[in-house]
């Protein structure tokens, strides 16, 4: 007869209310973390010092031998931005920071952007700082800050230091310098010869422009004589998107911004509501880490368990079938259930708990394998009991299923050779306990009235 299969049924893992919590505080954590982790990365507002502060540390004085005009640092090897006009022709170039000098050599120009780049020697201009140019197109409305020498101002005082404009983004728009289309940026912020060149920066300190012209005063005669147009608030600025483009194409480094600048809400939360709320979201993402790696630890755990059953039972088979059980001529099944040849009433024997091989020709060698069951099966061996899975056991073997104790002999007594394996309706009970106390031999094992 070919061996059957112990069957254990494997148990399914659902989420406890415990882990749900773990996994609802885990999701806090995240959304609270994404909250105020957006706004700590996107750019910062500054305020009026740190403004100044920025751009001073950046913008310098270009001088040449018609005139003067504006730039920006780009990047600590010395390279610096201005318009193409201010230095068109020039033979010579002198940069100037506060009190520091430096000769400036042309890099690149462009006349359809009115863009050029300058060199100076790294550290020649002392401790300068480079602006990060905005590559996506500035919002209208967007408070801008123009920044630069303009000359008018320097008809009375000295030109060491930049002068500041306030204004506000009009348009971008399509445009030209008068050889070719250029991306151009309308703004408000006063502007006047000897700002050319200088940057045009929004309310986080990145340059959205190049300063680069402004609308002048025309005069015209008409029928009714002559006409002067003198317009206000309208200046423009070469798109910085363009300069990026042109040190991209040049492969000269410089800091870059993508991200919007844009104004703060009603309500902003102070510095120390925000650390809180990072300390609180920092918190409850370490304690549900900690709690989904425990969980991920026993899932783990009883994946293994289940694998090490599924082994022990392909093993068992493999055994079973080189084993002198291979000539048996019948089986015995024994559980809690009714289906089994020999029903044992224990709470500790599971419903399939194991199966006992009797042999054919090897009358007095007989294979007690275990069915996967909940708490073992055991033969009395060596004045203990030891678990097994699979033993070759003789009649005269004591045998343990879970807490319930009876023999080989005792076994086959109770299930005759013409009944093995004849279902419900030919089981038998077992019960060989002595009825009234009972206590247990401590050198045997054996449980015997206690009288």
């Amino acid at each position: 007869m070919a061996p059957a299969v112990c069957v254990q049924r494997q148990a399914q893992i659902q989420p406890s209310g415990s882990r749900v919590m773990r996994h609802r505080l885990l999701a806090f954590a995240l959304v609270a973390l994404a909250t105020f982790g957006q706004s700590a990365l996107a750019a910062t507002v500054l305020d009026d010092a740190a403004m100044r502060d920025r751009a001073a540390a950046a913008v310098v004085l270009l001088i040449v031998e018609n005139g003067y005009g504006a730039g920006f640092v780009l990047n600590a090897h010395g390279h610096i931005a201005t318009n193409h006009h201010v230095v068109a022709g020039a033979g010579r170039i002198v940069a100037r920071h506060g009190e520091r000098t430096a000769l400036a050599e042309k890099v690149w120009s462009s006349e359809r952007l009115d863009l050029a780049v300058l060199r100076v020697r790294a550290g020649a201009l002392g401790a300068v700082r480079a602006l990060p140019l905005a590559v996506t197109p500035p919002a209208v409305l967007l408070d801008v800050l123009a920044v630069g020498f303009p000359g008018v101002a320097n008809a009375v005082t000295a030109a060491s230091a930049p002068s500041y404009n306030k204004g506000s983004i009009g348009r971008v728009v399509e445009g030209t310098w008068g050889a070719g289309s250029v991306r151009i940026v309308q703004h408000s912020a006063d502007i006047n010869p000897g700002n050319s060149g200088g940057p045009l920066l929004d309310a986080c300190g990145r340059v959205v422009g190049v300063n680069t012209a402004f609308a002048a005063v025309s005069l015209s005669l008409t029928a009714d004589g002559p006409r002067i147009d003198a317009p206000s608030g309208v200046f423009w600025a070469a798109f910085s998107g363009e300069l990026a483009g042109a040190l991209d194409a040049l492969s000269i480094p410089y800091e870059s911004a993508s991200d919007s600048c844009e104004a703060a809400p009603a309500w902003v939360p102070t510095q120390s509501a925000l650390l809180v709320a990072v300390a609180l979201a920092g918190g409850a993402l370490l304690f549900a880490l900690v709690a989904f790696r425990r969980t991920v630890v026993l899932t783990a755990q009883r994946v293994r368990e289940g694998a090490s059953r599924r082994i022990g039972a392909r093993r068992s088979r493999r055994a079973t079938a080189a084993s002198p059980a291979a000539d048996s001529t019948r089986r015995i099944r024994i559980g809690r259930s009714r289906r089994m040849d020999v029903t044992l009433q224990a709470a500790t024997v599971s419903r399939r708990h194991a199966e006992l091989d009797v042999g054919g020709s090897r009358a007095n060698r007989h294979v007690l394998r275990d069915c996967n069951s909940a708490n073992g099966t055991r033969v009395f061996r060596e004045g203990r009991w030891q678990r097994v899975r699979r033993e070759v056991v003789q009649p005269s073997d004591k045998v343990r299923f879970g807490d319930f104790e009876t023999t080989i002999a005792a076994l086959l007594e109770a299930v005759p050779a013409d009944h093995a394996g004849a279902g419900r309706d030919e089981r038998h009970r077992v019960d060989d306990r002595p009825k009234g106390p009972v206590k247990r031999n401590p050198g045997t094992g054996e449980v015997v009235p206690d009288e």
